[in-house]
Formats: C-alpha cells, structure tokens, sequence
C-alpha cells in the first residue's frame, strides 16, 4: 500500500485523482515501479483507492477507483463503456467526438478520439502505458474499428520518462479521414496532424460563426490549422476567409477542405507566422478569430505568457472595423476564465477600443470538467465586439 503523509488526504478525499510525490510518506518513492498498481491509503492507513504509480513523475500516483478491486480487462472495458454510453446520449447521430478525456472519464492519462470507423489514441502515463493493451482489446470488442492510430508523441509523456511514438496499432488507418462538422466536411490527418487530427474540444464553439458573422463580412482565421473556424464563417455567410498558419501540412489541409466543402473560391490559405502577418495588416477586418497553441505550458511559464496573449489580442482588437468581431481562445490550463478575461481587457486598454463580450465558451460536452480537478478546464472561448 502506499500511504500518505498525515492530512495529504483531504484533497483526494474532495474528488482529486493525483498524488503528488511529496504528499507519500511509504514506500519510498525512488522505490516505486513505473506503472506498478497499489493500493493507496491515508496516514492511518485507511483504504482510499486504487492507484498506479511513477516515480519519475511529481504526480506520482494517479487514482483509477476508489473502490477495492481488480484493474483488469473487465475494469478498462467497463470505464471504456461507460464512457461511451454518455457519448452516445451526447451525440446520437454523430460518430466523431473525444470517446475518453483522461481524468474525466475516470482513466487518468488516457485520450481517445473517435473519427467514424477510425481512433486515435494517446496513453501519457507509465501507468497507462502499461494497460494500453487491455484498451485495445476493449475498443476492438466495443467499436469494432477499422483501424487505431497510436498518437504517442505528446509532450507529456516525456515528464513519465516513456518515448515518443506514432503508430498504427490495429487494422489501417488513411492517410485522411473524412469527418463531419456541423453541415460541412472536412479531411483529418489521424496519423500525423495536429493533436490526433483534429480540433475535437472546439466543435461546440463554431456554430457561433452563425450567430456573429453576418453576410459578406471578411473574416480572418488566424492559427488556422485545417480552416474549420473560417469555413464555419464561410457557410454563416461571409464573403471570403483568409487563413493563415505557419504548418505546410495544416495549410495543405487547409486548402483542400474549402473545395471540399465547394467554398475553393472564398478561402485563401496563408502559409506564414500568424502574429507576423497580424503586424503588417493594413486594412481593417471584420471578424477575426485567435485559436493560437497553448502560450503557457508550466507556472514557470504563465508571466511570458500572459504578456503574449496580451500582444496578440492587442493587435487584434486594433485591426477590427467598428462593430468588428473578435473571437479569441486560450487552451493553456494554467489561466483560468478569470485571468483570460483580465488579458483581454488589458489588450483593449492597450489598443485603444473598446470592447464588450458577447459570449463566453469552453470545451465540448465530450471533454467534460471534472468539478473537483480544476486542472480538467483549460479551454476559454471569448467573443467580444469593437464598440
């Protein structure tokens, strides 16, 4: 058993899924195994759970189930079935959505994203790495797919000590997976795109193109990937797109969804830095999304941050027409809804408008916050208009 140093408890008590390293009182923590299953107690030695460990790790034990049992294959298939029960009521008539969001769905450290007959997945602990057979074998029964891409090339994985790796791990998977969004389509990169392919966690946020692009506006998608945002726009109305990203492959995405979706001729693909092309603006524009990669990545991080979110949405906000729409994002975890808006203000303070908000998002149902792990919500959607 490991157990826990006196009053460590009350947090995992409260719903949290981590165990910090310097919160474990016995065994010794260099003494642990990588991905090693334990059961874990309080200081009195009082069953709290069923957790895997990693030494290597300052989260050195992540909690499965706080019930005393076996983590086996019937355990990984049932929490996989769970999951997959409440997606489907989430979605009916649709096959495209994350099936597992890590510690949401009671599997810390497990990503699944589902794609019609194909999945992608990412295992970012040692702990989960070490199960990953046991899910497999539980998707290939539950979904019976026809193919299932490893994405092991997160960052994290090199904070468990574990490789970067991507690889086809069952049956075959395409080159591009065509997906639906909304009433358009668009082509997914499963095996080598950005994240597993696609921007899942945004899908309950572009249908605010409906609602805020009116007909004939011009609409600016910066850090546009694959141009969902702006084809979103397009299909609202609006006259044409420009999308810019700085990734030859995302922009190769990005040109052949809008003839996808018979827009070719309203969409122009941008390849180049977004902020760069953002500071040569000459002319005003009407709408302009920020979808930007996370800017903090570590607390060591969140000042430098700060300080480039402020940049960016100031030379945004400054490149919008009277009565211009900004819609701007933020997936960096380590500022919350609070500090986003606090940026923001900063940014209109700096560019001179002023600014109100006309609605506020955060990730898809299908990545659901878990109450009690704050660090769960990470995704702010802001949409504000120039006054």
């Amino acid at each position: 058993m490991i157990t826990l140093k006196k009053n460590s408890d009350r947090r995992i008590k409260k719903g949290h899924l981590w165990v910090f390293s310097n919160e474990i009182a016995d065994p010794p923590v260099a003494t642990l195994v990588p991905g090693e299953i334990h059961e874990l107690g309080d200081a009195s030695g009082k069953f709290l759970g069923m957790v895997y460990a990693n030494p290597a790790s300052l989260i050195a034990a992540r909690l499965l189930s706080r019930k005393r049992t076996a983590i086996d294959k019937e355990f990984i298939r049932n929490r996989i079935e769970e999951a997959f029960q409440r997606r489907q009521r989430l979605y009916p008539d649709r096959n495209t959505y994350r099936l597992i969001f890590g510690e949401s769905d009671l599997l810390p450290g497990l990503v699944i994203d589902r794609y019609g007959d194909y999945l992608a997945i990412q295992t970012l602990t040692a702990g989960m790495e070490l199960l990953q057979p046991l899910v497999i074998e539980a998707l290939v029964e539950l979904l019976e797919p026809r193919g299932i891409h490893l994405r092991n090339d997160s960052p994290t994985r090199g904070l468990e000590g574990l490789p970067v790796e991507k690889k086809t791990i069952y049956g075959h998977v395409p080159e591009t997976v065509q997906i639906p969004s909304g009433t358009l389509r668009f082509l997914v990169d499963v095996p080598n795109g950005q994240k597993t392919g696609f921007f899942l966690d945004q899908e309950a946020n572009r249908d605010i193109m409906a609602r805020f692009v009116w007909s004939g506006a011009r609409v600016l998608d910066l850090f546009c990937y694959s141009g969902a945002w702006g084809l979103h726009a397009l299909a609202a109305g609006a006259a044409r797109t420009v999308g810019v990203d700085s990734s030859r492959a995302a922009l190769k995405l990005a040109q052949e969804n809008p003839v996808l979706n018979g827009m070719g001729d309203r969409f122009e693909a941008v390849r180049g830095n977004s902020l760069d092309f953002l500071k040569k603006l000459r002319q005003p524009w009407d709408v302009i999304v920020l979808d930007p990669p996370a800017f903090i990545k570590s607390r060591a991080q969140i000042k430098e941050g700060r300080g480039g979110y402020i940049d960016l949405n100031r030379r945004a906000l400054s490149k919008l027409q009277p009565e211009g729409i900004l819609v701007t994002c933020s997936c960096s975890h380590h500022i919350n809804q609070s500090d986003f808006e606090e940026i923001l203000m900063t940014a209109a303070v700096q560019s001179g408008r002023r600014v109100s908000v006309l609605d506020v998002r955060s990730q898809g149902p299908d990545h659901p916050v878990l109450l009690s792990m704050p660090e769960t919500r990470y995704l702010k959607v802001v949409v504000c208009r120039v006054i």
